[in-house]
């Protein structure tokens, strides 16, 4: 769905706001007949120019959601929505009852407490936003300062990539939001005389556990872990992101990222790596003959965030998880189903990563294997040196294999195409004009830990 518009409410409400209810209409008409004089305010710190005047409105819950639902009705939305679904099902990110649709309207619905939308221009709202005029004037900043984004950087434009660049649309989201929560928290900061904290490192993270601390039992603890942290993902690790350019430099290092983005979610989780140049490896994935009658349902690329997830969701502690992703250098990741198969999440999985090194390789090699162990319900069936398969109660089978730095995933391929299947992968897949990886000498990355 198009999540440009998502507003403030994911995880920072956990921060700014104990529970919320609902704000009284005057209350919330009187705070956006203001939004001229707080848009001057948010300009001042941010740095950027009001151009233009920013307009305003309330909704409830039920425009809210009447309005997210026709977004997701709408055809190239649609579309893409059911593939993602798709793809998250047959690798197990989501179980496969989910009605993935049906699952982000409720979640946007109940998270939202305002947007701003490129299309139209305008700042929106929700009543649910509470009647705590702090919290209500914090996510009014927060969307202004999109509109001030976009104002400058044109939105619309900066976050339209192909849907087959997840990853990359991951990071410039993450960079969108996290500037948004900086923005607030130097605006509240400022209302009582103090300057921007991001000097000490310590701030930044202290939030980013914050808002990663268990909430109050709502849609959003209760989505599947890929879901959950995937929304959360652009305004915990975005803040922290936007928080390193900010340690020793003005507003005008984060306008910089702007006409030069984060390409993966590696750049967002590891600044040090983005202001080295240290770019993701492209990978493409051609169908392999041996798949004959199944088509494309899904292609993007799951970066350092995704492997994490598909690592923690299917058992691997996070600890295990973050480390063995880490090492993420680029990959590609595409499903197929049958046009036959009325269940298209039964279809096959094909992944590509590159790593960083051989043992960087061989690291995310054993994780994935303990995964795909808690993944497949069936037996082990073959395990020598650099590949283990898996047959499935299903009869399908999957395996991992890695040549050096590179690994391959296979997951739920028919029996009758699995042998040749084997030994076309590695060729059906390859690395595309590798940039020259101009890094300092090798040094560890540090994962970002959840507790």
């Amino acid at each position: 769905m198009r999540t440009h518009v998502i507003g403030v409410a994911v995880a920072v409400a956990a921060l700014l706001a104990g529970s919320v209810a609902n704000a009284e209409r005057s209350a919330l008409d009187a705070l956006l007949a203001r939004t001229d004089k707080v848009a001057r305010e948010v300009a001042k710190i941010r740095g950027l120019p009001l151009k233009r005047p920013i307009p305003n409105e309330v909704v409830d819950k039920d425009e809210l959601r009447t309005r997210l639902l026709a977004m997701a009705a709408e055809d190239k939305t649609a579309a893409e929505t059911a593939a993602e679904g798709i793809a998250l099902a047959r690798w197990g990110m989501i179980p496969r009852s989910t009605d993935y649709k049906a699952l982000l309207v409720d979640l946007l619905t109940e998270q939202i407490a305002g947007y701003y939308d490129p299309d139209t221009k305008k700042l929106t709202i929700s009543r649910s936003a509470g009647d705590d005029p702090a919290w209500a004037e914090m996510v009014l900043a927060h969307e202004i300062d999109h509109g001030l984004q976009d104002q400058s950087f044109d939105l619309k434009k900066f976050e339209d990539l192909p849907p087959t660049e997840g990853d990359a649309a991951a990071a410039r989201r993450a960079l969108v939001e996290g500037d948004g929560i900086a923005l607030m928290i130097e605006v509240m900061l400022a209302r009582t005389g103090n300057g921007a904290p991001w000097s000490n490192p310590e701030v930044a993270d202290s939030i980013e556990k914050a808002m990663t601390v268990p909430g109050n039992g709502d849609g959003l603890d209760k989505a599947p872990l890929a879901i959950r942290e995937s929304m959360i993902f652009p305004y915990r690790s975005g803040l922290s992101f936007v928080a390193a350019l900010r340690r020793r430099q003005p507003w005008s290092a984060v306008d910089a990222a702007y006409r030069k983005p984060p390409k993966s979610t590696e750049h967002i989780l590891h600044p040090e790596r983005y202001l080295a140049g240290d770019d993701p490896v492209p990978v493409a994935i051609t169908q392999p003959s041996a798949l004959r009658g199944f088509q494309l349902a899904h292609s993007t690329v799951w970066g350092e965030l995704g492997w994490s997830l598909f690592l923690r969701t299917h058992g691997v502690d996070d600890h295990t998880a973050a480390m063995a992703a880490a090492g993420w250098g680029g990959d590609r990741a595409i499903t197929y189903t049958r046009a036959d198969d009325p269940r298209p999440d039964r279809g096959a999985g094909i992944s590509r990563s590159e790593w960083d090194s051989e043992a960087d390789a061989l690291e995310a090699f054993e994780a994935t294997e303990k995964a795909l162990d808690h993944a497949i319900a069936g037996a082990t069936i073959d395990h020598a040196g650099t590949r283990t398969r898996w047959m499935a109660l299903d009869g399908t089978v999957s395996w991992i294999d890695r040549k050096g730095p590179s690994l391959v995933v296979v997951i739920g391929a028919p029996a009758w195409a699995a042998e040749a299947l084997a030994a076309e992968v590695w060729t059906a897949s390859s690395i595309v004009a590798p940039p020259p990886r101009t890094k300092p000498t090798k040094q560890r990355k540090t994962p970002k830990q959840t507790p």
